[in-house]
């Protein structure tokens, strides 16, 4: 973008979409959630005589968990109701069904908006990430390592099942007794729910539809969120050289979704608008981007550089951009 709104524009143009509609969200939870129910339900009930099609309803499950997920998203930035324990109520539920412990998961999630695109926090709340500088000065082991864990595999398939089956069923370090307590209540929570079905429909039932339904929740939510922030004109900024309005406008993606992935993505394709105003709920993010002249001139991410975005795996200070290790090897050394 050539030039920047002011502070004051920002806030005068998006002031009409900062509002939560109680009667959208309610609407919203009924159709999420209810398919998202009566899928689950459907593969268990066609399971055993008709594993194929348990399956591939387990697949739909999946996308409907993504949607949940979302209404949880909103409910953690306060923008889904108008009432904070309304929204802390139903994001506990709704991430929970997600897999998810809701308090925890927020707790980043806020780092991550406060950071995001300032090379100087290496990617914390979302994915590791680099700067040349840094990775140079690592040991061998530790760039083989970094190398490693940025391979397109290990971040988008094994890194889904890792994060959402494996590492949010423990609590961080730093977590406080309401992250520990939310942890401990969404681990139970599952215990119980799975528990049932091993009881009524056996272990098949666990293999073929709660897991492909987890790893599919799984990799689809992290390559969004992946897809969001890794593209080649993404902004990066360092300390005071940082700037959170760039951030969002220039290092937040608008990848403009056909209407049904819309749906089952809850808009999160619309990243500028959400990261420029996170009290801006899903289902006014289009809104905002039609019709405020500013975010609707963010060109939209092409499906080549959201493809090509997996390559991308340091952060090049001199540039503000994001390189290859390839590229990194081409650049001068000091």
């Amino acid at each position: 973008m050539t030039s920047l709104p002011s502070a004051s524009e920002i806030r005068d143009q998006l002031a009409p979409y900062r509002v939560a509609d109680t009667g959208r969200s309610v609407r919203q939870i009924v159709d999420t959630v209810v398919p998202y129910l009566l899928t689950v339900g459907a593969a268990l009930a066609v399971h055993g005589e008709h594993p194929g099609v348990s399956r591939a309803l387990a697949v739909l499950a999946g996308l409907f968990t993504v949607r949940v997920f979302i209404l949880a998203h909103d409910c953690g930035h306060g923008s889904f109701f108008t009432n904070p324990k309304l929204n802390d109520l139903v994001g506990f539920w709704c991430s929970a069904l997600a897999f998810t412990p809701y308090w925890q998961w927020r707790h980043m999630h806020i780092l991550h908006h406060a950071h995001s695109g300032d090379s100087g926090w290496d990617g914390i709340g979302y994915f590791w990430s680099q700067t040349v500088a840094k990775y140079r000065a690592s040991t061998p082991g530790q760039r083989a390592f970094y190398r490693f864990y940025r391979h397109p595999i290990t971040l988008l398939v094994i890194g889904g099942a890792w994060l959402f089956l494996l590492e949010y069923r423990f609590p961080q370090k730093q977590a406080d007794r309401r992250m520990l307590r939310d942890v401990i209540a969404t681990d139970l929570l599952w215990v119980v729910i799975l528990g049932l079905v091993y009881r009524f429909f056996g272990a098949s039932a666990l293999l073929d539809i709660f897991l492909p339904m987890a790893l599919v929740a799984a990799t689809a939510g992290l390559w969004l969120f992946f897809v969001q922030h890794h593209f080649e004109r993404s902004y990066w900024g360092h300390g005071e050289t940082w700037d959170y309005t760039r951030a969002a406008l220039e290092g937040s993606s608008f990848l403009d979704l056909p209407p049904v992935l819309r749906y089952f993505s809850g808009n999160i394709g619309f990243h500028h608008v959400h990261h420029l105003s996170p009290l801006i709920p899903n289902y006014r993010l289009q809104e905002a981007h039609e019709a405020v002249p500013f975010l609707n001139a963010v060109p939209a991410l092409t499906w080549r550089e959201a493809l090509g975005g997996v390559t991308l795996a340091l952060v090049d200070e001199d540039s503000g951009k994001w390189v290859t290790f390839e590229q990194e090897a081409a650049l001068p050394r000091a």
